[in-house]
């Protein structure tokens, strides 16, 4: 039941994030283990959540400053305690010509060439996430991944942050401008499996009560 209640955690995660842009759905395993104890070994269930990083479908906007991703990677941003890492490129300008995430956070630039003009020509970022002004060059958006994207830990702003002896490598995503990543969960099939999570459920909570109820029967004095 414990088991059944964590994935029910995940698929109710994922049905209300179905319209979060770059967002990755959560998953569940759950297997038997076997753990020794004084009196012997006991049998018992564990769950494992992960996350499936699968590409999203890509959602034409037209706006300039929105990107996605197409590949495995993130876009790196400059967060108030060092580097974190996104699928969200629903990015602004400043007025002071600075590109920041929906939170405010500057993007992070792996070269930064020149400075851009808020009230200049459009943005040209093409797939490798150089940026043109016209003729002038501004630089390259960091894009980055992890060979091991488990060791990765997502806060509640949905930014993606790694452990201090984790570096990122470099990303082979094409960036596409004018889009968005969608989510990666789908809303039926997340219902699917949210109606087979409630009916596994009761199936053991019926069993369980009629357990009770045997062990009344044994157990009642005549």
């Amino acid at each position: 039941m414990a088991a059944q209640q964590r994935r029910l955690d995940s698929v109710s995660a994922n049905l209300a994030n179905v319209g979060t842009v770059g967002y990755k759905r959560g998953v569940t395993a759950s297997h038997e283990v076997e753990v020794e104890r004084p009196r012997g070994k006991v049998r018992g269930v564990t769950t494992l959540a992960e996350v499936d990083f699968q590409q999203g479908n890509l959602q034409r906007t037209g706006r300039d400053l929105d990107l996605a991703l197409y590949g495995d990677g993130f876009f790196a941003v400059e967060g108030p305690e060092g580097e974190v890492y996104t699928r969200d490129g629903t990015f602004h300008m400043t007025e002071a010509g600075a590109l920041v995430s929906e939170d405010g956070f500057s993007l992070a630039w792996e070269e930064l060439s020149g400075v851009i003009d808020p009230v200049g020509l459009p943005l040209v970022i093409d797939e490798a996430g150089n940026i043109r002004q016209g003729i002038q060059n501004v630089g390259r958006l960091r894009v980055v991944d992890f060979a091991d994207k488990g060791v990765l830990t997502k806060d509640r702003n949905g930014f993606w942050s790694a452990p201090r002896a984790v570096q990122p490598g470099p990303s082979d995503a094409r960036v596409h401008q004018y889009a968005l990543e969608e989510s990666n969960a789908n809303a039926m099939e997340e219902m699917v499996d949210m109606i087979s999570v409630q009916r596994t459920f009761e199936v053991v909570a019926r069993t369980f009560e009629a357990i009770n109820q045997t062990y009344e029967r044994l157990t009642r004095p005549f």
